[in-house]
């Protein structure tokens, strides 16, 4: 007697098969609508999305379906009885809530406080000048460890001076104004498990003081329009800081950091009076992205020793990303060359490689004697300027370039250059190297639509001095 068949039912839940961690890992992706829609599948699927630990609640509905989903996550939240809350996310248009609405948005904060919930992701819509408040058990939860706020463009309302925040790890104010003058103060005083902290799109008055034993991760990225003036950062277990600070006025705005062990630096914006007690001697990498500014470019005392004390402070990092900007700056203010001694990796990004820069590169690398990689290219992530300046065609030589004495050549292991233009600078850089870095592997030639005529005529004969693999690599032109 043949097998019988099985029937086709037996498989048609495959979902409830699954281990259930894996099952609420899998729910964790839907929103409330599509839960319920789910529940009513199967009883067993109507159990799982009951007890699922992650909750996404997305009111921004009209008023009608809203109603609809308050019900919804109320009665969720009845049925659960307390079942442990891993996480919740809620997007809810409060300019569009009447005081009901509100209330009880904010008592599913509440309930999952007391359901022991690790994640608050709140993104909440204002209208006009409204404040908003974090409810009271928010800030004494002692199980919470992750709370992201983004009110865009709005305004959150005072932390408690009684403090909270027991156990949190990581907080992200992103979009957002907030009443504390004394915001980081708070933060310092009572947050004593702190190890993330974001402030993006942040108004938090004059000054930002922040002094952590626990802090690993800062990210500063104040309103362009923002009263900031002060940033004052003491964290000895600082690893990465992330500083976004563009302004009108420079006068008055100082940067003051204590963080023996940081790992990773990036400062993107305009140049502010500069103090850093001690060197960062575990400092690996760095990025510095100099915004034009034209007074830089006026000799003056002051610019030249916050320019020398920035270049001076991470003069140990092994790997360098630098706006075409910064070294100009630099050269023009008399800081350059400053040894780099440690620095094996450094990329220039740059529009355009015109005599402007040609003696501010050749200056700066006469500091990096152990330099192996080499990258000189555009990157279209950095705001730069306009391809139409103007420039001059008499390139510098090989001959300059030979005049420069640069110790980093006989290290050089791999090189990048774009081609900009004519390409005529960039055609001399690149033979100079083939010509003397005995120890390069790879040198990658970037270009737009079509090579330069000038390397038809005089690239081959250094093409033939160098051992190293020479890749030709065109830039799309959506990237170009």
């Amino acid at each position: 007697m043949g097998t019988m068949m099985e029937s086709p039912r037996s498989d048609r839940d495959r979902i409830s098969n699954l281990p259930d961690p894996l099952v609420h890992h899998i729910l964790s992706f839907l929103e409330m609508k599509e839960l319920v829609n789910l529940s009513l599948t199967s009883k067993q699927l109507r159990e799982f999305c009951i007890s699922t630990p992650f909750l996404t609640l997305n009111g921004l509905l009209c008023e009608d379906r809203r109603y609809l989903l308050l019900n919804s996550v109320d009665r969720l939240l009845a049925f659960r009885k307390g079942m442990k809350t891993e996480r919740i996310s809620i997007l809810w248009p409060f300019a569009a809530a009447n005081a009901n609405e509100k209330f009880r948005v904010l008592m599913w904060l509440c309930n999952a406080i007391a359901c022991k919930v690790q994640l608050i992701d709140l993104q909440i819509i204002l209208h006009g000048e409204d404040v908003f408040s974090l409810p009271a058990p928010v800030f004494l939860s002692e199980s919470l460890k992750e709370l992201k706020v983004n009110l865009q463009g709005g305004r959150l309302d005072k932390f408690p001076l009684s403090g909270g925040f027991c156990n949190l790890k990581s907080l992200s104010l992103i979009d957002l104004q907030i009443s504390n003058e004394g915001f980081g103060g708070w933060i310092s005083s009572f947050c004593k498990h702190l190890e993330k902290l974001l402030l993006e799109n942040f108004d938090g008055g004059k000054n930002i003081i922040i002094n952590s034993p626990t802090l690993k991760s800062l990210t500063i990225k104040p309103y362009f329009s923002s009263n900031l003036c002060n940033i004052s950062i003491s964290a000895e277990k600082l690893n990465d800081f992330i500083l976004d600070w563009k302004f009108h006025f420079s006068k008055g705005k100082s940067l003051k950091i204590i963080a023996p062990n940081l790992d990773y630096l990036m400062w993107d914006g305009h140049l502010v009076e500069f103090n850093c007690l001690e060197n960062f001697k575990h400092l690996e990498r760095t990025v510095i992205r100099q915004t034009q500014y034209p007074s830089l470019y006026r000799l003056d005392s002051s610019i030249n020793q916050n320019l020398s004390r920035l270049l001076h402070s991470i003069c140990t990092c092994r790997a360098l990303i630098l706006t075409d900007e910064c070294i100009k700056v630099s050269f023009k203010q008399g800081c350059l060359p400053s040894l780099f001694h440690r620095l094996s990796c450094l990329y220039l990004y740059t529009d355009n490689v015109n005599d402007d820069l040609v003696p501010a590169v050749a200056c700066f690398l006469k500091g990096t004697p152990n330099l192996k990689t080499l990258h000189i290219k555009k990157d279209n992530n950095f705001c730069l300027s306009s391809l139409t300046q103007s420039e001059s065609y008499d390139a510098f030589t090989v001959r300059y370039w030979e005049s420069q004495k640069l110790d980093f050549v006989h290290q050089l292991e791999e090189a990048t250059v774009e081609l900009f233009n004519r390409g005529d600078n960039e055609l001399e850089l690149i033979k100079y190297l083939l010509k003397h870095a005995r120890a390069l592997k790879k040198m990658t030639i970037l270009y737009l639509s079509l090579l330069p005529l000038v390397f038809n005529t005089e690239f081959d004969d250094y093409r033939k001095t160098s051992t190293a693999e020479i890749v030709f690599d065109r830039v799309p032109e959506d990237d170009a």
